[in-house]
C-alpha cells in the first residue's frame, strides 16, 4: 500500500491518494531473480577459475620437474664423453658432442669452461662473465640476444663438474660445463593441455549460465514478477478486492508470502476505511495541540535559558556554550577566550539607592555588553553583578582589546539612577586540556587583581592591561 512520510519521520497510509485515485509513482527496481542468477553464477566462475589456475600451475610444476630430470640425465649421457675430449683436448669431437646436445628440444646452449673457469668452448644461447645472455657458435664468436626477459621465456643454467679418470684410476676436476634450457619448453609441453582446460571451463560457464538462466527465471522470476504485478497497481480503492492467485505448480515459500498477503490486504482496507474518519479528526486536533506545544516550548526553553532580569543567557545557558566551545576546541582546535566582567562598588548602590535601582542598574549594563560585543560573542549574567563573555575562535590579545572596548563604554555611559559607574575585567584563554571551570577560575582570579588594582581595569593573566 502507498506511504507517505509525515514530519515527525513515521508513515502513514496514503490517504488523500485514494481521494484523487493517483498512485505515487513505483521506482525502478532490479530483477531479484537475475541477482541470484549472477551471485550463484558469480560464484560459480570465482571457483571454475581458482580450480583451473589450480590446475595449469601444478601441470606446469610437473613438466618443470620432468624438465629438471632430463637436463640431470644430461651429465650421464654427455658428461663422460665431454671430459675425454676436452682432456685430450679435440676440439672437433667436443663440438660435435655440443652440437648434438644443442640439438635436444630442452637444450638452448651449452658453455664449458676449465677448472680456473676460463672459457674452453660454447655453442647456443649462454650467459658471459658478466651476465649477459649472447648466442655462441662453437668457435669462440657470439653475438648479445636482447629478449628472453619474461617469466616463460627466461633461460636456465644447470652446471656439471668435468672429471677425467687417468690410467691409475684417478679423478681428476678438470673443469665444469654448464647446460641452458628454456622454460619455454615447460610451456609447450602443457600449451595444449591448458587450452583443452580453458576450452572446457569456458563450455561449462556457458552451458551452466543458460542452465540457470532458465531454472532460476522460471522457478524464482515468473512468480516474483507477478507478485511485483500485483503489489504495484494496489490502491486504497482496489486493496483486497482482486486476490493474488499464482500462476505456478507446486507449493512453496511465495504461495504462502501471495496468502499472507491477500490476507493482510483485506484486514487493512476494512481498518483504513474505519480509521479514516478518526484520523481526520485526530489531524485537526493535533495542529491545535501541536501550535500551543510549540508556543509554550519555546516558552519554556526562553525561560530556562534566559536570566530574567537581563533578558541575557543565564548560568545554565552559558555552561552549555562553555562545554560545546570546549568540545570542540578539543575536535577542531583553535583559541577560546572567557572576559568576566563585575560592576564597580555595586553593593553600594544597592545600599544608597535599594535594590530596585541596583536592578535597573543590571539591566542597563547587560543592554550594553550586548550591544557592543562581537556576532560570535556569547554574554549572559554569571551571577549577582558578574557578567561572562563567551568569545569563540578568540585569542588573549584579541579578548582583551574586546574587554578594553567594552570598559570604555561602560566608563562613558550614563546608568539609571547612579549615573556614571565604572566596570572591572578578568580575562583568560584556554590551555590545553583545561576544563572549562579552571578557565573561568582563571578569568575570576585577573578580575579579582584589576579590582585589586584600583577597578576600571582589565588584566589578563599576570599582566595588567
Amino acid at each position: 500500500m502507498p506511504m507517505h512520510a509525515r514530519a515527525d519521520g513515521e508513515f502513514e497510509p496514503a490517504i488523500a491518494s485514494a481521494a484523487t485515485g493517483a498512485v505515487p509513482p513505483t521506482p525502478r527496481t532490479g530483477s531479484l531473480a537475475l541477482r541470484l542468477l549472477r551471485t550463484v553464477f558469480g560464484a560459480y566462475f570465482v571457483v571454475t577459475l581458482v580450480a583451473t589456475a589450480i590446475q595449469i600451475g601444478v601441470e606446469f610444476r610437473h613438466a618443470e620437474a620432468r624438465l629438471t630430470a632430463n637436463i640431470a640425465a644430461l651429465e650421464r649421457t654427455f658428461g663422460a664423453g665431454i671430459a675425454d675430449a676436452v682432456w685430450g683436448l679435440n676440439d672437433d669431437v667436443l663440438l660435435g658432442i655440443l652440437s648434438g646436445a644443442v640439438a635436444l628440444p630442452q637444450v638452448v646452449g651449452v658453455k664449458i669452461v676449465d677448472e680456473h673457469g676460463a672459457p674452453l668452448a660454447a655453442i647456443g644461447l649462454i650467459r658471459d662473465a658478466g651476465g649477459a645472455l649472447v648466442s655462441a657458435d662453437g668457435h669462440g664468436r657470439s653475438v648479445p640476444v636482447a629478449g628472453h626477459t619474461g617469466f616463460f621465456d627466461a633461460i636456465g643454467a644447470t652446471t656439471f663438474d668435468l672429471v677425467h679418470t687417468d690410467a691409475h684410476g684417478v679423478p681428476r676436476l678438470i673443469g665444469r660445463w654448464t647446460v641452458y634450457s628454456d622454460r619455454r619448453t615447460v610451456v609447450d609441453q602443457v600449451e595444449d593441455q591448458l587450452i583443452v582446460l580453458l576450452a572446457s571451463a569456458v563450455l561449462k560457464t556457458l552451458a551452466l549460465w543458460f542452465i540457470f538462466l532458465f531454472v532460476i527465471g522460471r522457478v524464482v522470476g515468473r512468480p516474483l514478477r507477478q507478485l511485483s504485478a500485483h503489489v504495484g497497481q494496489l490502491t486504497i480503492d482496489n486493496l483486497g478486492s482482486a486476490p493474488l492467485v499464482l500462476r505456478d505448480r507446486g507449493r512453496h515459500e511465495l504461495h504462502v508470502l501471495a496468502d499472507m498477503l491477500n490476507r493482510m490486504t483485506r484486514a487493512i482496507r476494512r481498518s483504513v476505511e474505519e480509521k479514516a474518519k478518526l484520523l481526520r479528526d485526530l489531524e485537526e486536533m493535533n495542529e491545535t495541540l501541536q501550535s500551543r506545544v510549540e508556543e509554550r516550548t519555546r516558552e519554556l526553553r526562553q525561560m530556562a535559558t534566559t536570566d530574567a532580569l537581563t533578558g541575557l543567557a543565564n548560568r545554565r545557558r552559558l555552561d552549555e556554550v562553555l562545554r560545546y566551545e570546549h568540545h570542540r576546541v578539543a575536535r577542531s582546535g583553535g583559541p577560546l577566550s572567557v572576559i568576566l566582567c563585575d560592576i564597580d562598588s555595586f553593593k553600594a548602590i544597592n545600599d544608597t539607592h535599594g535594590h530596585h535601582a541596583g536592578d535597573l542598574v543590571l539591566v542597563a549594563f547587560g543592554e550594553l555588553l550586548r550591544a557592543h560585543v562581537r556576532i560570535i560573542d556569547i554574554v549572559g549574567r554569571w551571577g549577582g553583578e558578574e557578567f561572562l563573555v563567551i568569545c569563540p575562535q578568540t585569542g588573549a590579545d584579541d579578548a582583551v582589546a574586546l574587554a578594553e572596548r567594552l570598559r570604555e563604554v561602560v566608563a562613558g555611559a550614563v546608568f539609571p539612577v547612579v549615573g556614571s559607574k565604572t566596570c572591572s575585567f578578568g580575562v583568560a584563554q584556554m590551555a590545553d586540556c583545561e576544563a572549562t571551570e579552571a578557565l573561568v577560575c582563571r578569568a575570576d582570579a585577573a578580575l579579582y587583581r584589576a579590582k585589586q588594582l584600583g577597578r576600571n581595569q582589565v588584566a589578563a593573566g599576570d599582566v595588567l592591561v
